[in-house]
Formats: C-alpha cells, structure tokens, sequence
C-alpha cells in the first residue's frame, strides 16, 4: 500500500494495481453462492416434497388432487349418433364428428371418505368445446362447457373419475333434424388418469353427449351421441 498526499490532509489512497483486483475472497465466496444458492433453497423449501434423511420422497399424485388445486389439459376425441328418445330413425343418429376441449380444472373441496374405496374430490372442470362434423353433412360447433368430476383417490397412478356436465354451443351442421344457432348440451360419463410423470397424466374418456335447443326453434330433434377422448393433463399445484 502506497501513502500518497493530498492537499489539506494524508490521506490513504489504494495503488492502481489493487483497484484493478478485488478482494479474491470475496469473489470466491460470491461465486459459490451463486452456484449453490438455488440447489440449497430448493432442498430447504420445497413443498412438494418430503425429505427423510438426505432422500427426497417423491410426489405421490393423490396429493395433487384437493381444495384448490389445478390441472389443465386437452383431450380430442371422436362422437358418433346413437338412436336414442327422438333421434331414432332420423338423421341425427348418423352424425359423426371429431372433437377437441382445451380445459383448465380446479379443486372444490378436499379428498372425503376417510380410507374407503370411495374416497375421492370434486373438482370444476371448465372446458372449451370445438366440434367438427362429417356426416351426414360437413359442419362445425363451438362453445364452453362446464363439467364436474368426482375423483376417486383410493389408488395411487391410477385415478378413475365420474363426471357430468352442461355447456352452450353455436351449431353449424345443417341437418334437416335440428336448428342450427343457439344450442345447449348435456353430458355425462367416466374416466381415468393414468400418471406417467409425477405431475402429468395420460387421460381417457367416455361421455354420452346430448345437444338440443330448449324448443327455442324448430326442428329440435336432438343429436345424441357415444363420444370417446383421449388427452394429456398436467397438475400445476
């Protein structure tokens, strides 16, 4: 270190050569925090897992289903008309179309039933709803649907699931059976996820799916319809 002297008083003034160098064991300590800070915060407060020792527990996917937890997805899928109430013998029973639902769902309530077999959460499920026809005619829907799903949390990768649901749709598929426009929809069926990651899972469904219009125009025979999803989930909390 250099004395040098200013005008009024001494002052200690650091050489050109200690400037251009910083303390070395600052840096050092700086670095490793940097490099090891974010592995020690995530081992420290990470609430998704549980440690026992130096072993983390991994995410059992029953716990990712409770009081405001949420999933988001998306199935595509296959319908086609079934002869049922007024749809039998007419063309509505000949419909076939493919069909995609974006969804984004959130838990209503925390897991019930204790240790039965039943035991299980309600869940809202608020979907998107794009249907594409092809017979007997060309022609399209869109609309949202709101679905609630009962899942039962008895098992561990496999989660099977009942569901049941309304939605409103704008149908365009100029069948001489129902009046295009304004349209309403009703669907019930049942599932499964089958987790292939911790917090992703394979999704399967089978709905009976119901569109009419309430009588508010004419014809409104009905469309029902056998319609089958297959999709991907992933759970976000």
């Amino acid at each position: 270190m250099k004395m040098r002297s200013s005008g009024r008083r001494n002052q200690t003034i650091p050489d050109a050569e200690e400037m251009r160098h910083p303390c070395g064991g600052v840096l050092v300590a700086t670095i490793v925090a940097l490099l090891l800070g974010p592995a020690a915060w995530a081992a420290g407060d990470d609430p998704e897992t549980a440690v026992e020792g130096k072993k983390e527990v991994p995410i059992s996917p029953t716990s990712l289903f409770g009081l405001g937890r949420q999933e988001i997805g998306l199935t595509v899928g296959y319908g086609f008309g079934v002869p049922l109430g007024g749809s039998k013998d007419t063309v509505s029973e000949d419909v076939q179309y493919a069909y995609v639902a974006p969804r984004w769902g959130i838990g209503i309530s925390n897991p019930i039933g204790g240790d039965a077999w039943y035991r299980g959460n309600i869940e809202l499920l608020i979907e998107g709803a794009f249907i594409f026809n092809h017979e007997p005619t060309s022609g399209s829907a869109a609309g949202g649907t709101a679905m609630f799903r009962y899942n039962f949390l008895s098992g561990d990768k496999f989660i099977p699931f009942l569901e049941v649901g309304a939605g409103i749709i704008s149908l365009d598929f100029d069948l001489s059976t129902q009046a295009d426009g304004l349209n309403f929809t009703t669907q019930g069926g049942a599932g499964f996820h089958y987790f292939v990651t911790e917090r992703t899972a394979l999704t399967a469904e089978w709905r009976l799916h119901h569109i009419s219009n309430a009588g508010i125009n004419s014809p409104n025979i009905g469309i029902n319809s056998s319609l089958f999803l297959l999709g991907v989930s992933v759970f976000l909390n």
